[in-house]
């Protein structure tokens, strides 16, 4: 991008998936990660064991992530977490697009074949999250702008 690229596009887009991400841990808050009712983050990684695209990864999760779900659920929320405030608020938004790219990846591959699913859109997010990066999303309207400023 040139510097007279606008960056006002992006920086609108930015705390719209931050909220996004924000908004999707209702259904795997803590200490049970289980919403009142519906799927909680337990039943979408069984879905990824019995879907698995990738036998490998299928494997991964029964074997590492299933029995270990405590920890892995709190990692999760808490990397959700750290990425919504980072994109709503255009705070280390470089890092927390990073983690944000890298968290779509492993839902599109961890989700692929769950029935019902629309990969694309993790697709889509990960697209997201890569132009956040590349822009620096955060210097726009953002608490990363403000701090170069000063």
């Amino acid at each position: 991008m040139s510097a007279q690229t606008p960056l006002w596009p992006v920086a609108v887009a930015r705390p719209i998936i931050g909220l996004l991400w924000l908004f999707s841990l209702r259904w795997k808050l803590p200490p049970i990660f289980m919403p009142a009712e519906g799927r909680g983050l337990m039943d979408w990684l069984q879905l990824e064991v019995a879907h698995a695209a990738f036998p490998l990864y299928g494997q991964l999760v029964e074997q590492v992530v299933l029995p270990n779900f405590t920890l892995f659920a709190w990692l999760i929320f808490l990397a959700e977490l750290a990425v919504g405030l980072s994109l709503l608020t255009g705070a280390f938004t470089r890092i927390g697009a990073l983690l944000g790219l890298a968290m779509a990846v492993n839902l599109g591959i961890g989700l692929l074949e769950v029935p019902g699913e629309w990969p694309w859109s993790y697709a889509m997010l990960a697209m997201w999250h890569g132009l956040f990066f590349v822009t620096d999303a955060g210097r726009a309207w953002g608490v990363d702008g403000m701090r170069s400023r000063a």
